[in-house]
């Protein structure tokens, strides 16, 4: 992999900052949105903002969530040519044209893929319990540096069933940090149907989609579902759980999974 001057994943600036003691001069860091296109076998099939950093297991990452590939094994070759991303994959052939894409929530124009026809339903999936579902969630603040400085990003940890992680990421937008996180454990040899994800950020049914294309059972924030992610993840046999703030917690689907003891 090559990645061509990339631009810093941060930037400061002087700034008048007020308060209620009134205002005051200082220096602040803001997070650098960049732009890259992702082309799979000479075709692009993304192009979106992102921040500029763990751009090979973005694509990774992405190729899996978006259904664009069944596993790992079908992608042959992933290296940057900054700001292009090139793919090569076994199983793609389709052309894609603007009819073809869409603009989602995050800003960032993607393929069509629809998710009303995710009709197989996940397996038994892992058995969780509800102290190691917090101990996911509040993971997030610790390996979220970059919110911590910026307020600026959103993040996602997957953790397998005894609560360890196994992959954390930040990015600006909250799909891109779900791709990042998927890639980086997939890169790592991580058996993803044995663990569960937590992210920042709203879960639409695009959300939950990536998640289930990953074969992750269990998927939760610390803010609100949607409506279609609801439905979704309950059309799939998925654990949902959204507003997860320990001790507190609302799951929207298939409960069993978690155990409260």
């Amino acid at each position: 992999m090559t990645e061509k001057t990339l631009s810093p994943v941060t930037q400061k600036y002087d700034v008048i900052n007020i308060t209620e003691n009134g205002f005051d001069r200082t220096r602040v860091e803001v997070c650098v949105e960049d732009s890259i296109n992702l082309v799979v076998n000479g075709t692009r099939v993304a192009s979106l903002t992102i921040s500029p950093d763990n751009l090979e297991a973005y694509a990774y990452g992405y190729l899996i969530c978006e259904g664009i590939v069944s596993g790992i094994d079908d992608i042959t070759d992933v290296h940057v040519e900054y700001p292009d991303i090139y793919a090569k994959v076994s199983s793609f052939s389709r052309e894609i044209s603007p009819e073809q894409t869409e603009i989602r929530s995050s800003g960032c124009i993607g393929m069509r893929t629809k998710w009303t026809n995710l009709c197989e339903p996940l397996g038994e999936g892992i058995s969780l319990k509800v102290q190691t579902l917090f101990t996911g969630i509040r993971s997030i603040n610790e390996y979220a540096p970059l919110w911590k400085t910026t307020g600026g990003t959103h993040c996602a940890v997957i953790l397998d069933e005894s609560g360890n992680i196994r992959s954390a990421i930040e990015d600006m937008g909250r799909h891109n940090a779900v791709d990042k996180a998927v890639g980086k454990a997939l890169l790592e040899g991580v058996d993803l149907s044995r663990c569960f994800m937590v992210c920042t950020g709203r879960l639409p049914a695009g959300m939950v989609a990536k998640a289930y294309r990953a074969g992750i059972s269990v998927f939760a924030s610390n803010t609100a579902p949607f409506s279609t992610g609801i439905c979704l993840a309950r059309q799939i046999n998925m654990t949902l759980a959204g507003f997860v703030r320990p001790p507190r917690a609302v799951i929207y689907s298939a409960p069993e999974r978690i155990h409260f003891d």
